[in-house]
């Protein structure tokens, strides 16, 4: 098990910086947004899916075990599935922001990241996914001229 993790350690490590593998075959658009509001946001949990799951392969891993070989599985499943889905997901907590653009109109996004809210000009990436990052407000300012 120690040499799974520090195997999978090092190649995390050696992970490349270059262009995200899920951009590819996509059409890539950047444009300028105004943030007319934002509404912070709890996204859905899959928490206790992984929970049951993991009760679930923990009880048939023990079947031809006693009834406390079974209980155990099923309650070691159960915390180790609602466990590693808990950290992969991470916090539950994020912003809706609500956005004009001379290009698409109105629009929002959901995202964990929060932008600070002295900022009020964004550039959107599009693509397989949706990245606001904080612009100058004399990208904005032509926008609706």
């Amino acid at each position: 098990m120690k040499r799974l993790l520090l195997s999978a350690l090092l190649l995390t490590g050696c992970a490349s910086h270059g262009v995200d593998r899920a951009d590819q075959h996509q059409i890539i658009k950047e444009f300028y947004a105004t943030i007319a509001s934002v509404t912070p946001v709890t996204l859905s949990s899959e928490v206790k899916t992984g929970i049951i799951t993991g009760a679930g392969i923990g009880l048939l891993g023990e079947l031809d075990g006693n009834h406390e070989d079974m209980i155990a599985g099923t309650i070691a499943g159960a915390l180790v599935f609602g466990l590693f889905t808990a950290l992969f997901e991470g916090s539950n907590d994020a912003f809706q922001y609500h956005l004009n653009s001379a290009i698409q109109g109105e629009f929002d996004v959901i995202q964990k990241k929060k932008i600070p809210e002295s900022v009020s000009c964004v550039k959107v990436r599009s693509g397989k996914t949706v990245t606001l990052m904080t612009a100058s407000p004399e990208n904005c300012s032509n926008l609706f001229k």
